[in-house]
């Protein structure tokens, strides 16, 4: 009980550094905001900030455990025997509602991120990991033994970039919300995936390919008899 507890009080101060961060990030930059000044906001010490981030950039992805925690259970919550598009569309559909859910501060992360390379690359950095648990999750999923196997790692790679089409898309205003446009980007996936158009057929590049032979050009090739 005693650990419940503490580990409840850990998750309140780790969110009261949190908040305080993100207001402060939005409202003065992200370059701007001194650490002390997030542990100032929060009521905590600098010392105190340290026990739970490593530093800013640390802070502002901490976001990220809760979004990929989103796509992970939506992996597992997806129907058995769905397709791997079918999978795709759980996910993405799952992870709008949570983002959606937090409704104005998912745009104040955006504005931040939006407003600051440093903040951009905070995420960026942090990204690799959270396709490597989707690829995990994916894999188990598909029953592949490594999340290193194209399939889980590529429906990770095409998940992710939904994500990221969608929440632009919606940031820039194109869609009234999250869901809306998580719809859009599915339906345009699946228009790219399933086109049937006949396809044209590629030309060789130019060099690696002999013209083909002709009666007139065989006809032109010296009689190698008289040589011999």
């Amino acid at each position: 009980m005693h650990g419940d507890l503490r580990n409840q009080k850990l998750a309140v101060v780790r969110e009261a550094l949190y908040d305080s961060a993100i207001e402060l990030f939005a409202r003065n930059g992200f370059d701007e905001t001194t650490v002390e000044a997030v542990a100032e906001a929060a009521g905590v010490s600098r010392r105190t900030f340290f026990r739970y981030f490593d530093s800013k950039d640390d802070l502002l992805a901490h976001a990220i455990v809760s979004y990929t925690r989103t796509l992970v259970d939506a992996v597992e919550a997806a129907p058995p025997g769905a397709s791997p598009f079918e999978v795709v569309t759980e996910i993405v559909l799952a992870t709008a509602r949570y983002t959606d859910a937090l409704g104005a501060r998912t745009q104040q992360v955006m504005k931040i991120a939006e407003r600051s390379a440093s903040a951009r690359q905070a995420y960026l950095s942090r990204m690799i990991n959270v396709e490597d648990s989707l690829a995990n999750a994916l894999a188990i999923r598909f029953g592949h033994t490594s999340s290193h196997e194209l399939r889980p790692r590529l429906v990770a790679g095409v998940t992710l970039l939904v994500m990221n089409s969608t929440i632009t898309s919606w940031f820039r205003g194109e869609h009234a919300n999250l869901m809306s446009a998580a719809r859009c980007a599915l339906s345009e996936l699946q228009t790219i995936l399933c086109d049937r158009r006949p396809k044209k057929t590629l030309k060789s590049p130019i060099g690696l390919t002999a013209p083909p032979k002709t009666a007139k050009s065989a006809a032109a090739l010296p009689n190698l008899k008289r040589f011999r």
